[in-house]
């Protein structure tokens, strides 16, 4: 079973990840910062395809819940009011990809989808957050929400940001069985904002 999960990852990313290509590259004119988006969004991509094995959960709610969180949120379009000027959006985009980046270089190729014990993080951003690359996600999403925002995309981004609590939740249900998990989660309080949530 952890073997077709692990398969199903990497094909749906893939497919997901030339689709959000498909539809958001064609912009990068209009809005140079939307480069910084894809190669933030697209990253996972690659780290998927070179995934290290891991003792993973096979529960059927993080599973499908951490596949709906990563499915929904590279189905954004690119239409709709812009309601910032481009240097917001630019900063927001290019903190969220700083974050998100700097999340998955640390976890390199314990990176996934579906929640698995692949070595306990405590280095860079995971010593301010336990789930930074969530943090950069939904920073990252909320600049693009900002220059195309529509009942769609925001719609999207909700049904997004909930998923990430709600897959920080399962996660850490599951990797709790660690007593080096524990012992992290008892240092770093937080899991998406510090000194709030």
């Amino acid at each position: 079973m952890a073997f077709v999960i692990r398969w199903a990852e990497r094909l749906f990313l893939t497919a997901l990840g030339l689709g959000i290509i498909v539809r958001v590259a064609p912009q990068i004119g209009q809005h140079p910062q939307l480069l910084l988006f894809l190669v933030s969004e697209l990253i996972g991509v690659v780290l998927i395809l070179s995934q290290r094995r891991g003792e993973a959960t096979v529960a059927p709610i993080p599973v499908i819940a951490a596949f709906l969180c990563t499915g929904a949120s590279l189905l954004v379009l690119p239409q709709g009011a812009q309601l910032v000027p481009d240097s917001v959006s630019t900063a927001l985009v290019f903190g969220g990809a700083a974050i998100a980046l700097a999340a998955k270089l640390s976890l390199r190729r314990s990176f996934g989808i579906v929640p698995a014990n692949r070595g306990v993080m405590r280095g860079g951003v995971y010593r301010v957050v336990r789930h930074p690359m969530y943090s950069g996600y939904m920073i990252g999403q909320l600049g693009f929400l900002l220059v195309y925002f529509s009942l769609w995309n925001l719609a999207l981004y909700a049904f997004v940001w909930l998923a990430f609590v709600f897959r920080a939740q399962e996660e850490e249900k599951f990797l709790s069985a660690d007593p080096t998990y524990r012992e992290y989660a008892a240092q770093v309080r937080s899991r998406l904002l510090p000194g709030v949530v």
